[in-house]
């Protein structure tokens, strides 16, 4: 027990020291954006920052390695590792955007239809950043099982 907080402490620092934005980030971020609109006017402050995102989730263990001048140890990899997961994450989730009326629909429906195996595959698919089809999932399940409860008292 004592060893684990400053484990967690170590990594902890570690993560944020990793996440901070270095100046050769930023001269390298400019290239990745290419669309004609960027072109003619400067970058926002939101496209560079999606750009360095890009950029470092796309970096390997040796890459990093050599940006910061020395070979990374075991808890400095696990936490580069844990960082570019969770930048991919955070670009998946601006890639897609919001939540939109029709995937709410389809997850009621499907709710609807297959009732508990819905939920579960809400749970496997959806996972944390679409909580709210999760709860979609399970107003169909609801719905599904009022069918069901009627069907079965009317026979």
């Amino acid at each position: 027990m004592k060893k684990i907080i400053p484990v967690s402490c170590y990594f902890l620092a570690v993560l944020f020291l990793s996440l901070t934005a270095k100046p050769a980030l930023c001269a390298n971020a400019a290239v990745v954006i290419s669309t004609p609109a960027a072109l003619n006017s400067p970058p926002s402050k939101e496209m560079l920052q999606v750009a360095k995102m890009r950029w470092f989730a796309s970096l390997s263990t040796e890459q990093y390695s050599k940006l910061r001048g020395k070979k990374l140890n075991f808890m400095e990899r696990l936490s580069f590792h844990l960082s570019q997961n969770r930048m991919k994450k955070m670009l998946k989730h601006y890639d897609y955007g919001e939540v939109t009326t029709l995937q709410k629909i389809s997850w009621l429906l499907k709710g609807l239809l297959l009732g508990p195996i819905a939920v579960l595959l809400a749970y496997i698919f959806a996972g944390e950043d679409e909580r709210e089809l999760i709860t979609w999932a399970w107003i169909g399940f609801a719905g599904f099982a009022v069918i069901l409860t009627i069907f079965l008292l009317s026979i």
